[in-house]
């Protein structure tokens, strides 16, 4: 069973940086995709786009995987939406999690998927795949996104519609949150795609692109130099879109060099 006792042997003793936190839900959306919540430490602090480690104790080992923190900086609850991944064995035990159980966190968040990476723009284009919507999801739940830019454009890609539960289910929420509402109206945009069932809009990102298809449905202006990227999702997806972006002259960022785009190095 999967479960983390509060009363931990000898051989999980852990340092002042972790702490062990309660479930207090789990959705599942579909046979592999689910999400879930968790207390939030007083002393856990983060920034939008940040991710924390996350830790269980399977068949008698310690084990931590790395996920993308979905809540807004601002909640009192910690938020992860992950997938169950083929023969892999953690996903597959943090799958099961019900309200009984607890994991542990670390609580040293990281991330580059930073706001302050990105020098001052007009439109933030957030390019993800899969589970790798989880940090878009904080990042525009933060009023600062839409005090730095004019326009945020979500661009999300999935195989089925189904697939789109969780995203389609954050937004609504969002729409009755009076903290961030403000902010966001006429701002946020979506643009969904879907590549294996007919769908309004389909195709891969970098396809989407590089075609100037996804400008066209957009109906907005090219791509020019005020424009700024971020980047998270699967290995080739972001191997083949930050590539076609340093194709176009547009520069990787950093918190001490802020350029144009930014992406998750650490997506699993």
């Amino acid at each position: 069973m999967l479960y983390c006792n509060k009363k931990m042997n000898n051989k999980f003793d852990l340092s002042n940086e972790y702490v062990l936190v309660r479930i207090l839900s789990v959705r599942h959306y579909t046979n592999t995709l689910f999400s879930f919540k968790t207390i939030r430490p007083n002393r856990l602090k983060f920034k939008p786009g940040e991710s924390v480690m996350i830790g269980l104790i399977i068949r008698g080992e310690l084990m931590f995987r790395s996920f993308s923190i979905c809540s807004p900086a601002w909640s009192n609850t910690l938020e992860f939406y992950s997938t169950r991944v083929t023969n892999g064995i953690f996903t597959t035990f943090l799958q099961k999690m019900t309200t009984d159980t607890s994991i542990i966190i670390d609580m040293r968040s990281k991330g580059s998927l930073l706001l302050k990476a990105l020098k001052p723009g007009k439109r933030l284009f957030l390019f993800c795949t899969g589970t790798g919507i989880a940090p878009f999801i904080s990042i525009i739940h933060d009023h600062e996104t839409y005090i730095r830019f004019n326009e945020v454009i979500v661009v999300l890609t999935y195989r089925y519609s189904q697939d789109l539960q969780y995203f389609n289910t954050k937004i609504k929420q969002m729409t009755k949150e009076v903290y961030i509402r403000p902010y966001a109206r006429n701002k946020l945009r979506f643009y969904p795609s879907i590549t294996r069932e007919p769908y309004p809009y389909t195709g891969r990102i970098a396809w989407l692109i590089k075609s100037g298809t996804l400008i066209a449905d957009l109906m907005t202006y090219s791509l020019n130099e005020m424009d700024r990227f971020m980047v998270c999702g699967s290995k080739q997806m972001v191997f083949n879109v930050t590539n076609l972006l340093k194709s176009l002259k547009y520069v990787e960022g950093t918190t001490n060099n802020p350029q144009d785009f930014v992406y998750e190095k650490a997506y699993r």
